[in-house]
């Protein structure tokens, strides 16, 4: 069934969602299941919408039909790391913030960096989680 606003013929389904009262959609990239699953966990039980990739590659094909309000990343992964995610959406989705949470300390590669929103260092605490997250997004209802 297709669901269209502009459809006035008689039965048709009208949907009145609206895109500002829905919560805020996070990204979450990350090889590890457990952490991917831990952070997207953290993230619903904070009233935000999550997809999840467990590569950069993944995580740009859901960039072509998803429009995220935030990527939270990892860097060290395979097939398409984290700085090529950085590389990826500062290109693409300029206005798209991007929070790495790496065990991997950052300096590596600082031309890359500063387009990163945010920083949390492996293993990270609930507070500064939550404090970055809520910086970089408004609060989910």
């Amino acid at each position: 069934m297709n669901f269209r606003h502009d459809d006035a013929t008689a039965g048709a389904a009208v949907t009145a969602i609206r895109a500002e009262k829905m919560p805020p959609q996070v990204l979450v990239v990350d090889d590890s299941h457990q952490i991917r699953e831990f952070v997207a966990l953290l993230l619903r039980l904070s009233g935000y919408r999550v997809l999840k990739a467990p590569d950069g590659v993944a995580a740009q094909e859901i960039l072509k039909t998803e429009h995220p309000d935030l990527v939270i990343s990892d860097l060290e992964m395979p097939v398409c790391d984290g700085w090529d995610m950085l590389a990826y959406c500062h290109e693409c989705h300029p206005a798209l913030p991007v929070l790495i949470i790496s065990g991997t300390s950052l300096g590596r590669k600082p031309e890359i960096e500063r387009w990163a929103s945010g920083f949390i260092s492996k293993p990270f605490n609930l507070p500064q989680f939550r404090s970055e997250v809520q910086r970089l997004l408004p609060r989910a209802a």
